[in-house]
């Protein structure tokens, strides 16, 4: 089994298990920001069945090309792809989605913001989140984040926690866990070689309410 085969297999069962247990909503209506090769988009597709509609948005257009491609082979029609802007806005309306996914968006090296644009995100997905939707997050390099000064600051998870909650949300401790697949499509790292499904990053989901 290759290791697409596996991440296929991830996005069908435990993926989907994810957003299946933190949303109880039948037919919800899903943002993934930043969605990359759209393991996650796929994964929510997976978990309501397709009876969902889900935004997946990215800046880069090779990203989009790939998911709209993969979903046809799939005979997935619930994903809707749409291009991400530089400042980190989206171009949705208020109280728009039961359900928004940041998975691996938050970073401090961003030459945009200054490694600050997790703040905006954060608002926006505050402004077009309905009452009582839920706002996924799963961070890594926490020790590369900035804090509201621009300066360099370890995280941890409680930091960000307390940090999302100071914005409005309240944070609901959910043991999920997921996965850092950047390797996974990187030509250095399938040059190099040695990635297996096993080796890829782990981390923990932080899952919060408006």
């Amino acid at each position: 089994m290759s290791i697409f085969d596996e991440v296929n297999s991830w996005e069908k069962e435990e993926g989907a298990k994810i957003f299946s247990s933190i949303l109880n909503v039948s037919d919800p209506v899903i943002l993934d920001y930043g969605c990359g090769a759209g393991n996650y988009s796929f994964a929510a597709a997976h978990a309501f069945g397709q009876k969902c509609k889900v935004y997946a948005v990215d800046i880069n257009k090779q990203c989009l090309d790939y998911v709209n491609s993969k979903a046809k082979d799939e005979k997935i029609g619930c994903i809707t792809t749409a291009s991400g802007r530089e400042d980190y806005r989206h171009d949705f309306e208020d109280g728009f989605f039961d359900l928004v996914i940041y998975a691996d968006m938050f970073h401090g090296e961003e030459k945009t913001y200054n490694g600050l644009h997790r703040f905006v995100m954060i608002e926006e997905a505050k402004r077009t989140l309905k009452e009582n939707g839920i706002l996924a997050v799963l961070p890594f390099h926490l020790s590369n984040f900035r804090d509201k000064d621009k300066k360099k600051c370890k995280y941890t998870y409680k930091k960000l926690i307390d940090e999302i909650c100071s914005c409005g949300f309240k944070y609901i401790d959910k043991d999920l866990k997921g996965i850092h697949f950047e390797k996974v499509y990187s030509p250095y790292y399938q040059q190099k070689g040695g990635v297996t499904f096993d080796s890829l990053e782990r981390g923990k989901f932080l899952v919060f309410e408006k």
